[in-house]
């Protein structure tokens, strides 16, 4: 899932197929869809990836992380295609080549990883390597040692 903001800084969500590499996420969109232009318009979005209903154990613990981050309209985009070639049908990543779809790179900046109950994690950055924290029933991060989790 994506969320941007629109030029009168509302919200929308929409959804995108993506790739990582490294700690950055890259997707492939329309320069039809609302989110490449409030991409463009204003970089700050978020994004969840979430576990599929049908394989939770609960329902209402779907394992889940989300990010804010800020999107880059990528210009050099080889690399990038060669990589969705290889982690998606290539058929289709060559049919939306030949249409208006665009790479950008999503630059994360924080966090949250939940696991189920009671097993939520803040991610941080710094110089561009994670860390996790739990998360306290107020939704604050506790520092505790990584060793116990």
């Amino acid at each position: 899932m994506l969320s941007t903001l629109t030029s009168n800084h509302s919200p929308f969500i929409s959804y995108a197929p993506y790739i990582m590499r490294g700690h950055d996420i890259y997707i492939y969109i329309s320069q039809t869809a609302e989110h490449y232009h409030n991409l463009v318009a204003n970089p700050a979005c978020a994004i969840m990836i979430i576990e599929d209903e049908h394989e939770a154990k609960n329902i209402f613990a779907r394992q889940r992380v989300s990010f804010v981050a800020s999107a880059t309209l990528v210009e050099e985009e080889e690399e990038v295609y060669e990589w969705f070639k290889e982690a998606h049908d290539h058929k289709m990543i060559e049919r939306l080549r030949t249409m208006d779809f665009g790479f950008f790179k999503l630059t994360l900046k924080k966090g949250r990883l939940v696991k189920g109950f009671g097993q939520a994690f803040d991610i941080n950055y710094s110089n561009g390597i994670p860390s996790l924290s739990p998360v306290g029933g107020e939704g604050t991060a506790h520092q505790v040692h990584l060793q116990k989790l």
